[in-house]
């Protein structure tokens, strides 16, 4: 008698843990990039009561006699599925087309330092902070990497903009521009400084001016096109060398940053990439940071590591992440390999900017999974009752 009870128990428990994901994607219809989770069942071991027997000359088989004892959550799978588009017309909102998922740094919570490890997101409601670094709602950092030339390594850091620097001009007679350098607010510009030492050859003037971040553009790779004040663009480009060296796999084309002045002038030749729009190249240095003026070399260094190019990811088995909060993802055990690299490339979906993208809850498949959970609770909870009852009137019989 009390099995029956037991099995009915086990019934509650695992409609209830039905009714709880249902509520949990319910409630975040509005959340951006949330994935829909739903609950699969199965059978708990059976007690054999005959294991049933062969058929033996004039007498025919029988069947095994098996009783069984309720229910379980065997699974609670995540849907990945594609979710819909909200248009805003934010330059920091982005939405990824496809698989893949953002990157971010992971903070350490107990001293505030980045650790190496990072989060995964398909929330991509971004912001740009006051250093010019990409964030999360949380503060986390979205990830990128520099510009990586022919086979050159790509130096991994962060989205950042630099929001206010100084471009100076190396000018010929003609106010042809020549050579382009970049330096933080505050470099010594005087005769003898550092920019002026970095002169180049045939230049007859220089013209120093302050710039500021006036807008920015997101690509579908992800990669971000600048534009400051003076009329000049700091953008990223595919390396067209890496290209042709690897015309059929999309995940060798490396990329590089670029500079292109309002005035249409050219550098010197040590700052063009042969083959590729000759004389419209300044590249960036592999490990140097633009980090508000610590640390930089002027001159012949060009753009100091600025982190134009989206990084995103892929994992081999999304079903296997694990939920952290605030729209992240963490990897796990069974979550396989994660694949960092350009979108647009591998497994990693598209990029729209000015866009984000919503839940992929089904509100109306939703709410049907609610009824026949709360009628498998209810009936399950009326075969508790009705146990209950005729465990009283057994007693009641004694």
């Amino acid at each position: 008698m009390s099995q029956g009870m037991f099995s009915a128990v086990s019934g509650i428990n695992a409609n209830q843990a039905k009714l709880n994901v249902v509520s949990n994607n319910i409630a975040n219809v509005n959340t951006l990039g949330f994935k829909s989770s739903s609950v699969n069942f199965a059978t708990v071991f059976a007690s054999t009561i005959s294991g049933g027997t062969p058929p033996s000359g004039l007498i025919g088989g029988t069947n095994p006699k098996q009783q069984g004892n309720g229910a379980l959550v065997s699974e609670i799978a995540s849907n990945f599925g594609q979710g819909g588009t909200q248009f805003t017309g934010r330059n920091t909102d982005m939405m990824i087309n496809g698989d893949g998922f953002f990157a971010v740094e992971r903070v350490d919570s107990n001293n505030g330092n980045n650790s190496t490890d990072f989060y995964l997101t398909r929330a991509g409601n971004f912001t740009l902070d006051s250093q010019g670094n990409l964030v999360t709602s949380s503060g986390n950092r979205l990830r990128g990497t520099s510009q990586v030339s022919g086979s050159a390594a790509a130096t991994l850091g962060r989205i950042k903009l630099p929001t206010e620097f100084l471009i100076t001009k190396d000018l010929d007679a003609n106010n042809v521009v020549l050579q382009t350098h970049f330096s933080p607010i505050g470099t010594d510009t005087s005769a003898g400084g550092p920019i002026d030492s970095a002169i180049n050859a045939g230049a007859t003037s220089q013209l120093t001016i302050p710039v500021q971040l006036q807008s920015f553009s997101i690509g579908a790779d992800g990669a971000i096109a600048a534009k400051y004040s003076n009329g000049d663009i700091i953008t990223v480009r595919t390396d067209q060398a890496s290209v042709t060296a690897n015309p059929q796999d999309p995940s060798l084309w490396t990329k590089e940053i670029i500079h292109r002045t309002y005035e249409g002038g050219v550098f010197a030749a040590s700052n063009v990439v042969a083959g590729q729009d000759a004389g419209s190249v300044d590249e960036v240095g592999a490990t140097a940071v633009f980090d508000g003026g610590v640390g930089l070399a002027v001159g012949g260094g060009g753009l100091q590591g600025m982190q134009l190019q989206l990084q995103t990811a892929s994992v081999t088995n999304p079903a296997g992440l694990l939920y952290d909060g605030n729209n992240n993802f963490l990897i796990s055990a069974n979550s396989g390999t994660t694949a960092f690299g350009v979108a647009s490339s591998g497994s990693r979906g598209s990029i729209n900017g000015g866009a984000l993208e919503s839940s992929n809850v089904d509100l109306a498949g939703e709410f049907t999974n609610m009824v026949i959970a709360q009628r498998g609770l209810e009936a399950s909870s009326k075969v508790v009752r009705t146990q209950s009852e005729v465990m009283q009137t057994i007693i009641q019989m004694v």
